[in-house]
């Protein structure tokens, strides 16, 4: 029963417990010791936590703590420096907002930078004096302890995550070689096995770690990211050779018979000579004996020319992962380079630009977020940090995500209201209340949707605020508030900096064909010295991340031809890249 509630509401279990444990956590160890002027502490730090579990901080834990502590501090004391003067707030807020908004960014993480950005809002609006700055610091750096302690305590097991997603892909293309039999091959299980591809390569992504690409995990996550998908974009051709007669049925069969094969293996019910035996004989049957060592063009093109190669990697790769050891699972690999492609220092420079969607988006929250702030003081109005909080929240790069995001917001801020208001009015308790406050703070890290986060934030923030004011009043501000901050930030998304969802689809577009064309380029040099392994990794890496990109932002608008440039993008740069490391790496031997 509590199975099947959890299962069709679609709560994320280990979410909730893990990032509301630290909230809730955060509460009372902060409340407790530093005063409820630094109770909200919990909701920044908190969402620290979840940015950082997506950002994999098994990765240099320490490290990555030192930076996030260091950048808090130096967020409280330009925060704490802006309260001391309204007029000094202004350039102070100002550029403190534009460089969170514009340098503490991931480009595949579009909520990176809300942790830093409400820590700035919250303690600048809710000052303490001079003289207690320093329990302010000792505050934010025990929040992040217990990030760092909820980590450890709920490491992640990156090596049976990968382990279990292989095995499901494999599934799924074991199913399609069965669909290429009955002849309905079908194209939304391929769609599925590379937005599978695609979750895998930004695990990889997130490994990077200063000059080195990735870890030792991360190395076999490679490995078997470029090889399945490209097995997977193969089945395609497998198809048409099927439909043509080139291939018959017992070619398929031995195929299937191989995948399952790997699956057995994988599962260690096959031994590591079985299953190269079983793959000897599919070459033997189904292709020439004679590797392919001359360098053509068509060799460079997604071609069922060397499926037995892909094979072998994929069993390897298995090979690789069994015998890894614990430790070794996010150790830097340091054989493996980065390109400077997404480098502090190429970037600020590349997205330097009045039409690119990040200096727009900056200068768009940092204007709106400075005079809210200066309005909010100067006025002096109860509560009215709940309308500036609305704005950040809702203020979306793009127009269209935005007037989504407001209409969500009032949905959960209203629902919020009435479930709070009628629970507190008729049980008036302390008890209930801090019951309530609990319960929100662990719902609002169980669930995707953003009505549902609304819905818990809201009742969270009302229960602590009304811990020391009367419900009543603050569900008047509340209804206020929410309203005025939708109907400013959809103003403002309109008119100030606007960006539409088109100009962010075709500037994507332009990327990636840029970084197709480059790779292409670089692919060409593999005979030469000038031959750079470490850029042809890390391209395919963003050309795919750019692409789930693209995919998601083309999911409102359903272009026909974004889709199939999508589509034939993933197909020539898996296959570019694919045949050009393999080749790389058959001339080495």
């Amino acid at each position: 029963m509590v199975e099947e509630i959890i299962k069709k509401s679609k709560i994320n279990i280990h979410s909730m417990l893990r990032h509301g444990s630290v909230a809730v956590a955060t509460l009372f160890i902060v409340g407790i010791f530093f005063g409820m002027k630094n109770v909200m502490l919990a909701f920044p730090i908190a969402l620290t936590s979840t940015v950082m579990g997506r950002q994999n901080f098994q990765v240099k834990t320490f490290s990555k703590a030192l930076r996030i502590i260091m950048l808090d501090v130096i967020i409280v004391l330009l925060a704490h420096i802006s309260s001391l003067n309204l007029y000094l707030g202004i350039p102070v807020n100002f550029i403190s907002i534009f460089m969170i908004m514009y340098t503490i960014v991931s480009p595949y993480d579009l909520t990176f930078y809300k942790p830093f950005l409400m820590l700035f809002i919250f303690t600048q609006y809710a000052a303490v004096p001079t003289s207690e700055l320093h329990l302010r610091i000792m505050a934010v750096i025990l929040g992040i302890g217990i990030v760092i302690l909820g980590s450890v305590i709920k490491k992640v097991n990156e090596k049976s995550i990968l382990g279990n997603s292989l095995t499901g892909v494999l599934k799924d293309i074991d199913f399609q070689l069965e669909n290429i039999l009955m002849g309905s091959y079908d194209k939304s299980l391929q769609d599925k096995s590379s937005r599978s591809m695609r979750d895998l390569a930004y695990k990889i992504y997130i490994t990077r770690y200063k000059e080195y690409l990735t870890t030792y995990l991360g190395k076999i996550q490679f490995r078997i990211f470029i090889s399945i998908e490209y097995l997977n974009l193969c089945l395609a051709e497998v198809n048409s050779k099927f439909e043509s007669h080139m291939l018959n049925r017992k070619d398929i069969m031995e195929l299937k018979e191989i995948v399952n094969g790997i699956l057995e293996y994988k599962e260690g019910n096959l031994t590591y000579d079985n299953i190269n035996r079983k793959l000897q004989t599919f070459k033997t049957l189904n292709l020439n004996n004679e590797r392919k060592d001359q360098w053509t063009e068509e060799y460079i093109d997604a071609r069922i020319v060397n499926l037995f190669d892909v094979l072998e990697n994929i069993i390897k790769a298995i090979g690789e992962l069994n015998n890894l050891g614990y430790k070794q699972i996010n150790k830097v690999y340091n054989q493996w380079e980065r390109t400077d492609m997404d480098k502090p220092k190429v970037v600020f420079k590349e997205y330097f630009d009045s039409n690119n969607i990040r200096i727009k988006f900056a200068l768009r929250m940092s204007i709106t977020m400075t005079i809210s702030l200066f309005l909010g003081e100067k006025l002096g109005y109860y509560k009215v940090i709940w309308a500036i909080i609305t704005i950040m929240s809702i203020m979306q790069p793009y127009y269209e995500d935005t007037k989504s995001k407001a209409k969500e917001r009032v949905v959960g801020n209203v629902l919020a209201i009435v479930i709070t208001g009628v629970v507190i009015n008729l049980i008036n308790s302390q008890w209930v209340t801090i019951g309530i406050l609990v319960i929100s703070l662990y719902l609002l890290y169980g669930f995707k949707e953003y009505y549902k986060i609304s819905l818990f934030a809201g009742m969270a923030s009302m229960c602590i605020a009304s811990l020391n004011q009367n419900i009543n009043v603050l569900i008047f501000y509340r209804v206020i508030y929410v309203f005025i901050g939708v109907i400013a930030v959809i103003f403002i998304n309109r008119y100030v900096f606007p960006y539409k969802l088109k100009d962010g689809i075709d500037a994507l577009t332009k990327k990636i064909l840029r970084l197709r064309v480059q790779l292409i380029n670089d692919a060409k040099a593999v005979k030469n010295d000038k031959f750079k392994e470490h850029e042809i990794r890390d391209l395919v890496i963003h050309s795919t991340l750019l692409s789930q990109k693209l995919y998601l932002r083309n999911l409102q608008c359903n272009y026909e031809e974004t889709e199939e440039f999508i589509n034939q993008n993933n197909r020539i740069v898996i296959g570019v890249a694919y045949n050009t490391l393999r080749y790389s790496e058959i001339k080495k031997r």
